[in-house]
């Protein structure tokens, strides 16, 4: 099993998503996925030349990253794209790599959606792929309409077989740290609550960790999805809290 892990986030392992895709990959037992951070890597925009088709079919003319990530998606098993919300959409280095993948794909056009697709190069129909994203609203919901619209395109039914792709998104995504954090006297002074957060973002992985386990299995059942839309703390306590800390920041 190759579990790949692409992390989209420009703030690398310090991303708050990745304290989320760190529990779903505990759940789902595959702490030793291969982690490809994005930052670390040199991915130059996509040129458009379409050299990619037409003159060296299957590889881009661009010499950087790209000629080892390529291969690397090909041959994983598993896809778990891990990114914040920048802007209602995906942060801008991950939709470079996205859009480097058209030599994966042929320049005839196919039947796979009413407004036209392009087959698949390979057949990844096995592959199987998960979004997780946190946002630093206190609800992922209706903040993901752009990228579910997206990821909808690139996925089009059929392409992955009956494999639809999987997503957790999650609200709250600057309290996911917190229970890698030790609490101190002088946090707490600051924010006499900080323990009962804590302590509310520990138990919102722990589902997370729930629904690697189940995935891994299978599917995630109804239940775990219901508590992954939950929020970690109610709206009005969360933006108080969010909006306290921008005060001190200013």
């Amino acid at each position: 099993m190759k579990v790949l892990v692409i992390n989209g986030s420009p703030k690398s392992e310090d991303s708050s998503t990745m304290h989320l895709t760190r529990a779903f990959l505990e759940g789902a037992g595959w702490q030793d996925a291969e982690i490809i951070d994005l930052t670390k890597q040199t991915v130059e925009h996509c040129m458009g030349c379409f050299a990619c088709w037409f003159h060296t079919p299957g590889s881009c003319v661009i010499k950087d990253s790209m000629s080892e990530l390529l291969p690397k998606i090909m041959a994983a098993n598993v896809v778990v794209w891990s990114f914040p919300l920048y802007y209602y959409n995906i942060p801008g280095k991950l939709k470079s790599f996205i859009d480097r993948q058209l030599p994966l794909v042929l320049p005839e056009m196919s039947e796979t959606n009413e407004s036209g697709d392009h087959p698949d190069r390979y057949d990844v129909s096995g592959q199987r792929n998960i979004l997780i994203s946190s946002c630093g609203f206190w609800t992922a919901k209706g903040n993901y309409p752009s990228v579910e619209a997206m990821f909808d395109l690139i996925w089009a039914e059929g392409r992955y077989g009956d494999n639809k792709y999987e997503k957790i998104f999650a609200g709250q995504g600057s309290l996911l740290g917190l229970p890698a954090q030790e609490i101190t006297p002088e946090v707490l002074a600051i924010a006499p609550d900080a323990l009962g957060i804590q302590a509310k973002a520990a138990a919102y992985l722990d589902v997370v960790r729930a629904a690697g386990a189940q995935w891994s299995a299978g599917k995630i059942d109804d239940a775990t999805r219901r508590q992954l839309t939950e929020p970690i703390m109610a709206k009005e306590e969360y933006e108080k809290v969010h909006n306290e800390n921008v005060a001190r920041m200013q």
